[in-house]
């Protein structure tokens, strides 16, 4: 393989970690949590309550009111299954509050991954209260574990409709739209909830990947300097902008935004690391790429992309063995262009 081929190839395993969209849905902070204020407990009464619930369930097993707090506090505690089960019990006692107790009972299906019967709980506590953003919420992000992205969406709609201005709302759209390649919804959902949320960065950081999907680099270079702006530790939009610079050869800035989203991120930014193992190799500085990729390697040791991009440095560095070796290690983990790269060097 000449020097050429291997310069090209390198590059495009570069380019090819920013056109990755994320899987996850953004949610707002603890959706699931009990909110204690509502039936103003503290954690420090938790077992306090509990106590008196059970003290009064033994000298009245149907006291659905208790059965209702009882079932409130096993699902803060994690005890799920024994929840349902006060929580069914009072729904048959006819509590006055059935809407929360559908809530609350699906919330504790969902936190055990049974999503079928949280969606059940959440569609019945909807029934009764169409406009119940949580329930909705919840709804949406069972239909999204499941992989059910049609009903994730239009689940998202209905919330969209109900709370217009919710910012997270749109953003989930978003990036709903841009993992089922509808690029320019997804691009409209961005923009309605950075309208929302002018500070919101990670929508700014979405909408730059798909500017980017769009070849319009400018804007999507815009989108990364006020993701970052407005987040100065967002290890994402670093990468991305450092692939932009990449791609335009300028190796200095392109670098530097690598190494910031290594410094920020909480665990070792795996691509930004791969990305600035290549970015040295591109300028020559070889040692510290291989130091670069050595050390991805020992944190991730199937990260495939890694394997490629060493097998390519030891190939620059006239070590064929060590390069096929490492090629032949990425088609084991799947990424078979490995096996093409070493056709033109392996015997």
């Amino acid at each position: 393989m000449d020097s050429n081929f291997t310069f090209k190839n390198l590059f495009f395993v570069c380019y090819f970690i920013f056109l990755l969209s994320t899987d996850v849905l953004a949610q707002h902070e603890n959706v699931y949590a009990i909110h204690q204020e509502e039936l103003a407990i503290n954690n420090s009464d938790f077992h306090k309550i509990l106590f008196e619930c059970n003290e009064t369930l033994k000298h009245d097993a149907n006291n659905k009111e208790a059965l209702y707090k009882r079932g409130v506090i096993k699902t803060e505690l994690g005890s799920f299954k024994s929840a349902q089960n006060d929580f069914t019990k009072a729904l048959h006692l006819a509590h006055g509050n059935k809407v929360d107790i559908y809530y609350r009972r699906g919330i504790s299906y969902f936190l055990e991954n049974d999503f079928l019967n949280a969606i059940s709980d959440f569609d019945s506590a909807i029934h009764i209260q169409p406009n119940h953003v949580k329930a909705l919420w919840k709804k949406a992000q069972s239909y999204y574990q499941i992989g059910a992205q049609s009903l994730t969406l239009k689940t998202l709609d209905q919330i969209s409709i109900v709370n217009p201005e919710d910012a997270v709302t749109w953003h989930d759209m978003g990036t709903l739209y841009h993992k089922n390649h509808q690029p320019h919804k997804a691009k409209d959902c961005f923009t309605t909830a950075l309208i929302l949320d002018p500070k919101m960065s990670s929508s700014y950081n979405h909408r730059g990947m798909i500017y980017e999907s769009l070849d319009e680099i400018a804007k999507a270079f815009d989108d990364y300097n006020r993701a970052i702006f407005y987040d100065s530790a967002f290890v994402d939009a670093y990468n991305n902008r450092g692939l932009i610079y990449l791609k335009f050869e300028d190796f200095v800035e392109a670098e530097n935004d690598f190494s910031s989203a290594i410094t920020h991120g909480i665990h070792l930014h795996k691509e930004a690391l791969n990305n600035r193992a290549i970015t040295r190799y591109l300028t020559g500085r070889f040692s510290e790429s291989l130091t670069d990729i050595n050390t991805l390697i020992n944190n991730y040791p199937y990260y495939a992309n890694a394997y490629i991009t060493r097998g390519n440095i030891k190939e620059r560095l006239h070590d064929d063995a060590g390069a096929c070796s490492d090629w032949h290690k990425a088609a084991e983990l799947g990424m078979l262009v490995g096996l093409k790269y070493a056709q033109g060097t392996c015997h």
